[in-house]
């Protein structure tokens, strides 16, 4: 497929800056004229030579602008942010302000380990130290929606994203309740980590050769559907349901009628963990995935990606255990399939493991959520 290649570099910094606008008169604007000339494509050198001028022709078509074709992406970001939920009224009637916050979240990625000042530091990562996300796809269509896949998300020597979250607020905007550190972050699967798993869990698992030629391990890229239905197709489709039960305006932006979500994907991370004064809980060694027996003997033998299949996300008009109407995001089929493997589960350090743990055959087929305010 023919796509236009894009390469991005991020790094967010804040500058001051000042600048003063001052309005023109009625005199300055009466005669300020301004002109621009469209030149038509499709001229050629005969035409070029002769002619008298310096103008610089467009050479642009239409068909060099058809973004159908598809867009790549190759992404190396660092970030920093903070997130804040305010609930004004707190916990019943006579409630006080509270907050939920996530203070210092930053993104980045270094070669080393993530050391203990890191996580408390408010710039963690050197101006060199980059994310590196590469071939990113993206592809539109009118009748199956947007596609998107993430091939190779870090490197393939097990340096993936980094994230540090310095402090969480649960109510108190003056307690942090600890901090938050994923490390390496990263859909590279690498041979060692699953020669570690099968041995800690008598498996036999293989990954997929990634036909890239990469060596000790492979990429399982993240995929990723998003399809909104009108709300015409909703009445088609759910003909049997009041419209209140499908129609998109009841207020709340930024999903039709509805929308349905896929995706697949196979993480590993190399660590996973709450941070309070320097110490941690946490998970090392993690990954989601979801085991394929493809040879028909019952025994999972190969690295397949965990699934989110057909999930849909409505707004809605919904009764509330009160009988209430309100308006609500209703998440219908939250089903998520996957096995989850855990290196090691650990308290203070890594090195004092409290041994491993496999999750075989998570399913949440059937599950929906209803969220609305109160």
């Amino acid at each position: 497929m023919k796509r236009i290649f894009i390469t991005l570099s991020f790094f967010l910094f804040c500058l001051s800056s000042r600048a003063d606008l001052e309005p023109l008169s009625d005199v300055q604007l009466q005669n300020t004229v301004a002109k621009i000339d469209f030149i038509p494509t499709g001229l050629g050198s005969e035409a070029d030579a002769n002619s008298d001028t310096n103008t610089s022709f467009n050479t642009l078509t239409p068909e060099d602008l058809n973004l159908t074709e598809g867009i790549e992406l190759d992404i190396n970001i660092q970030a920093s942010l903070d997130i804040t939920y305010v609930d004004s009224d707190g916990v019943g009637e006579n409630g006080t302000e509270g907050v939920f916050g996530l203070s210092g979240i930053h993104i980045g990625g270094t070669d080393d380990p993530i050391a203990t000042d890191m996580l408390s530091s408010d710039k963690p990562f050197a101006a060199s130290e980059l994310a590196i996300i590469n071939n990113v796809l993206i592809d539109v269509d009118p009748h199956q929606g947007m596609f998107i896949t993430v091939e190779e998300l870090g490197d393939n020597l097990g340096n993936g994203v980094d994230i540090i979250i310095n402090d969480i607020y649960l109510g108190d905007a003056n307690r942090s309740a600890g901090g938050l550190l994923i490390e390496n972050l990263s859909n590279f699967i690498q041979d060692k980590n699953v020669a570690r798993f099968n041995s800690l869990f008598d498996m036999n698992l293989a990954t997929v050769d990634d036909d890239k030629g990469t060596e000790n391990g492979n990429w399982v890229p993240l995929n990723i559907q998003v399809l909104t239905e009108s709300t015409e197709d909703a009445l088609a489709s759910h003909g049997n349901l009041p419209l209140n039960q499908v129609t998109a305006s009841v207020g709340l932006p930024g999903f039709g009628a509805n929308t349905t979500i896929d995706a697949s994907f196979v993480l590993h991370m190399d660590k996973l963990a709450l941070v309070d004064d320097g110490y941690e809980f946490g998970l090392a060694g993690l990954m989601i995935y979801q085991g394929e027996d493809t040879n028909g003997d019952g025994i999972d033998d190969t690295i397949g990606p965990a699934r989110l299949t057909q999930m849909k996300l409505e707004t809605i008009t919904h009764t509330n255990l009160e009988g209430e109407s309100v308006q609500a995001l209703y998440i219908e089929n939250l089903d998520f399939k996957a096995d989850i493997a855990i290196q090691s589960i650990y308290v203070g350090s890594p090195e004092h493991s409290l041994g491993a743990l496999h999750i075989k055959g998570l399913d949440t087929s059937g599950t929906s959520i209803w969220i609305y305010g109160h």
